[in-house]
């Protein structure tokens, strides 16, 4: 699903935030007809077996399509199969009216893909975060990595485009922000229905060479590249490339009508059981996860296979490294830290739920999963962490140097906001407080 879906109408700086999620396909002026397997089976009589109904767009890869082909189809299947239920969907268009028409009109009970947080829908937590890329050639004699690269004012440039300025993408904004108008090319992202998945055709513009360059929805940028050969270059903008009311970087979660808690606690626990398998299906429609991407590149280095991407500190295993590693990394905050050794915020409700924020922000849960059980990552609430094994030191020289393959986030947020992130994960322990030696 597309970064400005759901709340392109509520532009003031609260709501503006979830804009490029969900607004893109609420501006056309007709509400569409929904075709639905749900008005098939009514006609064929009532059903009492269990059903887990589903609102998509029937052509929107890589999310959905009538075929069942997107990631959000295969892991809405992974969990109709996990509660033993019958899959059934609605299909619309999404665009103006797209909730209002399915969701809030009881047609189905979930949503795929929506921003996380997003204030018209109960979300759960989110399972993936991306942010918008640049797509391009392996060819090209340029590296593409900043918004601010003067190269851009020669390039053309293909953005995704609905029609006034207050619609338009965030990069659509960003550039213009930055005085890049007369080479920028916008592609509507409604594009020709009648066509498989509209708004892929700017990735394809870039292969057939039409523009240099694409700035581009993550999950697009990244499937739509890996079918070309060779397959074009895509990099992730830093989460900071937009701007406070327009950002580029969006948890994504799954969405269910206001009230419903229970389902989206039900849901919830199966985006824990199932993280590793939606991970793999996120990788495998080449989706560029948030803080994933470096760790991959890493790890698939011949040259250093063990040295933290992003980072030109000693390759020195965590556990071997001495407390100065850490106090090299950067100076206690304001806050008050009176000790690396120990996490002044164990046990605060206040620490702990920035920390959970903070968690999100990193994509943490893309690798350790929604609540630490482990997925592309190893789990941190197995025994070794229940018990108090990994030490507060041990864990803050992880989170800020890296470790094998997991980055290294000093360069990314200071020492009091990594003690944050741990006594979140601290907070994942509910056993006996006495066998606690952190």
């Amino acid at each position: 699903m597309l970064p400005q879906y759901y709340s392109i109408h509520h532009l003031s700086s609260r709501h503006v935030l979830f804009s490029t999620l969900l607004g893109f396909f609420l501006l056309l002026f007709f509400a569409p007809h929904c075709w639905s397997q749900n008005d098939v089976d009514a006609d064929a009589g009532a059903d009492t077996a269990p059903v887990f109904r589903v609102c998509a767009d029937p052509n929107n890869l890589p999310f959905s399509n009538e075929k069942q082909e997107g990631f959000e189809n295969k892991i809405a299947e992974l969990f109709a199969e996990s509660l033993e239920s019958e899959l059934r969907y609605t299909w619309w268009p999404q665009r103006r009216g797209f909730l209002r028409g399915t969701l809030n009109a009881g047609r189905c009970d979930v949503v795929m893909g929506v921003p996380a947080q997003y204030n018209q829908v109960l979300t759960t937590e989110s399972y993936y975060q991306s942010s918008y890329a640049f797509v391009y050639s392996p060819s090209a004699a340029y590296q593409l990595t900043s918004l601010d690269d003067v190269i851009l004012r020669t390039l053309r440039i293909g953005v995704h485009l609905i029609g006034d300025d207050y619609t338009n993408s965030p990069p659509a904004h960003a550039l213009s922000q930055r005085g890049i108008v007369d080479n920028v090319v916008g592609y509507s992202v409604f594009g020709n229905y009648a066509e498989d998945s509209p708004p892929g055709k700017i990735v394809a513009a870039v292969a057939a060479g039409d523009i240099d360059t694409a700035i581009v929805w993550g999950p697009i940028a990244g499937y739509f590249a890996q079918q070309h050969t060779p397959r074009l270059n895509v990099v992730l903008l830093p989460p900071d490339a937009g701007s406070p009311l327009l950002p580029f970087s969006y948890a994504m979660a799954i969405g269910v009508r206001l009230g419903n808690d229970a389902l989206k606690a039900q849901l919830d626990t199966l985006l824990e059981q199932h993280s590793q398998q939606i991970q793999a299906i996120l990788k495998d429609y080449g989706v560029p996860l948030v803080g994933v991407e470096a760790t991959e590149e890493a790890s698939s280095s011949d040259a250093q296979p063990d040295a933290p991407p992003q980072s030109g500190r000693s390759q020195t295993a965590p556990d071997e490294a001495d407390t100065a590693d850490v106090q090299a990394v950067g100076e206690v905050s304001e806050a008050g830290l009176k000790s690396l050794d120990k996490n002044p915020y164990t046990g605060n409700a206040d620490a702990i739920a920035e920390g959970k924020e903070y968690y999100k922000m990193l994509n943490c849960y893309g690798c350790h999963g929604m609540r630490g059980g482990g997925g592309m990552g190893p789990s941190i609430n197995d025994s070794k962490w229940k018990v108090g094994k990994g030490t507060d030191a041990d864990v803050m020289k992880q989170i800020m140097v890296g470790r094998g393959k997991m980055p290294s986030f000093g360069d990314s947020i200071d020492p009091d906001q990594a003690w944050k992130i741990i006594s979140y994960v601290r907070s994942f322990y509910k056993g006996s407080s006495d066998k606690v030696t952190w």
